[in-house]
């Protein structure tokens, strides 16, 4: 038999990324050439223009475009090997996805970081703080702490010794995971921001230690609305719309 993988739906704009990637590797854009406007490739591809804008965005990452402020968008100097490569899952998931996700987190979490106030024991409490130890740690190497938040998180939901919400929180996991990591790479490399998020983390724990329900829930709000806040700015400033 063969092996057989899941099939997978796909975004407008992942089409829109895998057929720009097929006309830059083709050589109809070449390094240096200026790709048409928003509005223009929206009309092309017969999608809207926030379709665009997330292909494009996705494109930046990557580095295959820059945006010239006053002039345009522009395919880079790029290594070959990028066109023949996977686009990361966490670049796949979009600005209203997140948004979303952080609506369901906020009523979630606001109920799970309660129980876990007044039900954690001694061996949640170590989880907890090995998770913020870890992401303390993360601080002084390249890596962003992603798999450490999360594991923060989800030792909070463990610590609620409810069977539901750990069980929807595993549900949510790899949405959460490509989330966290796509706020954090863009986000959080800007000076002080990974230090501030610590202290939020280092707050929430300290409140559930203490079994401060109040507290906790207000901390865990904060850290969430934080997050949205971020990227309810257009995720797309740095895209040239120009002609």
């Amino acid at each position: 038999m063969w092996e057989i993988q899941q099939v997978k739906p796909k975004n407008l704009y992942e089409n829109v990324v895998e057929q720009l990637k097929e006309i830059i590797s083709s050589g109809n854009l070449k390094p240096g050439d200026k790709i048409p406007s928003v509005r223009s490739l929206s009309s092309s591809f017969n999608v809207g223009q926030s379709t665009i804008r997330e292909a494009l965005s996705v494109l930046k990452t990557i580095g295959l475009i820059e945006a010239r402020h006053g002039e345009g968008t522009f395919i880079r100097n790029f290594d070959s090997s990028i066109l023949n490569q996977s686009i990361p899952d966490y670049l796949l998931i979009t600005k209203e996805d997140i948004i979303n996700l952080l609506d369901v987190r906020k009523i979630l979490e606001k109920g799970t970081v309660a129980f876990a106030a007044q039900r954690r024991t001694t061996e949640d409490l170590i989880k907890i703080e090995t998770a913020i130890n870890q992401m303390e740690s993360d601080l002084t190497s390249v890596i962003i702490g992603g798999e450490a938040d999360w594991a923060f998180h989800f030792a909070i939901a463990e610590a609620s010794q409810n069977k539901i919400l750990i069980s929807l929180m595993e549900h949510l996991s790899t949405t959460m995971q490509k989330a966290m990591k796509f706020i954090r790479d863009k986000y959080y490399v800007s000076p002080s921001m990974p230090e501030k998020l610590l202290a939020e983390h280092r707050g929430i724990f300290l409140a559930i230690k203490e079994q401060n329900v109040a507290q906790a829930e207000e901390l865990i709000l904060a850290h969430l609305v934080s997050g949205q806040d971020l990227i309810s700015f257009d995720r797309y400033e740095d895209i040239v719309e120009e002609n």
